[in-house]
């Protein structure tokens, strides 16, 4: 009875750790090896016919131990594997298209716009699948428009029944009109859109290297097209241990990559899809942008909770936005996940509204890096997985992201944050994606760019 007990605690502990030796090999070849020996020592000591009892019950209670915990890390290795390939390989975008009628308008679903005409904008780069798709779902007479502006004129006119925009798009169009008291959406439908992946990664994170962080508020999900509101680049020296963030504003007035003429807001680029955003900041900032993170607001409030909540600084006193419940004083506060969020999205409170808004952005992103990489809050890295699960999508391969967290398991130093913002001067000017209509936009200050150019070559060059 005795024997078969022995065993069958063998045959587990055996099972349990040849999994995680096999898992673990890739990842760090010493601490393998050493596990193959405890393997080996206990296997001999418990099969070997001249061990006394004592030393037989001391290391099947050791035995024991190590086999609950190798059960519990194939677990977590698992479970973490799982996430980790969602958020490297999950990197499909959508772009969502809502069908818009007139408030007062008799038309109360979309089959009731049969045969008649829907309006759509002509430039849409995917205006051949949008409306193929929506022709699967009724017959209708296509109205093609220049722009969003003219588009959504020829609604108000009644020259359409309807118009098919893509919501990133209806968003545009709200903060200038506030199309929702004027209009109701009847239906809605999805295009996939073509991301060529431009980014390839050499999965090497020992060299330095420029990470582009894009921040979405998208109430459709990470997946959907849509602006990017938070645009901040990263120079990263793993070898000096040293992080450059530069901010560049939501609004600045740039020409976004492929396209000639007139100029657009920077956060329109976001529409356009990912890569978009990313030719068009390495087009301005003359760099190559080697891996990105594209990150939803939820990912912020969830993170900062996780790690107890962060200290930040405030230099004026306001009530945030956001909510009533964020009230924020002069000096250094600590912040849950909710307001550390609504600190992060505050322009209204400061007379220098979004350059204000990048440098809070850039300290929010300085004290979570800063408290992440504590070794207390490592090992919480299975929970900030799970978080970023539905919330963060990037193009770093798995064994990059794996290799980030070993090696600061490893780090003797702390990481050094400088932030940089690009600085610029307010306009009315029209915009690539908004045609003839006058938009507020920010006019780039040449020399903050060339600082920031300068900068960014010196971290990456620095031994």
């Amino acid at each position: 009875m005795k024997k078969n007990i022995y065993k069958v605690l063998l045959s587990t502990f055996n099972i349990s750790s040849i999994l995680l030796l096999a898992k673990l090999f890739n990842i760090d070849k010493l601490i393998t090896i050493m596990l193959l020996i405890v393997q080996l020592l206990i296997t001999y000591i418990l099969t070997r016919k001249r061990t006394n009892k004592t030393s037989r019950i001391i290391i099947s209670i050791v035995c024991i131990i190590f086999t609950i915990t190798y059960i519990v890390i194939n677990y977590s290795i698992v479970h973490t594997t799982k996430v980790i390939d969602n958020i490297t390989t999950n990197n499909e975008e959508y772009k969502i298209y809502e069908v818009l009628v007139l408030k007062d308008s008799k038309y109360k679903s979309i089959k009731q716009l049969k045969n008649t005409n829907i309006g759509f904008i002509e430039t849409d780069t995917y205006l051949e699948e949008s409306t193929n798709t929506l022709k699967k779902k009724i017959d209708y007479e296509l109205n093609k428009y220049t722009d969003i502006s003219t588009l959504f004129t020829s609604l108000e006119e009644n020259k359409v029944s309807a118009i098919s925009i893509e919501e990133s798009m209806i968003n545009l169009l709200e903060e200038e009109i506030a199309i929702s008291d004027k209009t109701k959406i009847i239906y809605e439908y999805k295009v996939l859109a073509k991301n060529d992946n431009v980014i390839k990664t050499e999965n090497n994170t020992n060299k330095p290297f420029i990470l582009y962080i894009s921040g979405t508020d998208s109430r459709t999900g990470i997946n959907t097209v849509s602006r990017s509101d938070v645009n901040i680049v990263a120079a990263i020296n793993p070898n000096t241990r040293k992080i450059l963030l530069v901010s560049i504003p939501r609004d600045y007035y740039v020409q976004l990559h492929d396209t000639t003429g007139i100029k657009d807001k920077l956060t329109h680029a976001g529409i356009y899809g990912i890569n978009k955003s990313i030719t068009t900041i390495e087009d301005l900032l003359d760099i190559k942008i080697d891996r990105y993170v594209k990150v939803s607001f939820d990912t912020v409030k969830r993170t900062v909770d996780l790690i107890d909540g962060i200290d930040i600084y405030s230099d004026i006193d306001f009530t945030s936005w956001m909510s009533k419940k964020c009230k924020f004083h002069t000096g250094v506060q600590h912040v849950d996940g909710f307001c550390a969020l609504a600190f992060a999205r505050e322009r209204k409170a400061y007379t220098r509204g979004d350059r204000h808004r990048g440098e809070n952005q850039e300290q929010v992103i300085t004290k979570v890096l800063e408290k992440i990489t504590e070794p207390k809050y490592l090992l919480k890295y299975n929970s900030l997985l799970d978080i970023t699960k539905d919330t963060f999508h990037t193009n770093m391969s798995k064994e990059e992201i794996i290799k980030l967290v070993e090696n600061e398991y490893y780090a003797t130093t702390k990481w050094q944050i400088e932030t940089y913002n690009l600085d610029g001067e307010g306009a009315m000017l029209p915009t690539y994606s908004m045609g003839s209509m006058n938009l507020w936009v920010m006019l780039p200050d040449e020399e903050t760019i060339y600082t920031a150019k300068g900068k960014i070559n010196d971290y990456l060059n620095e031994k």
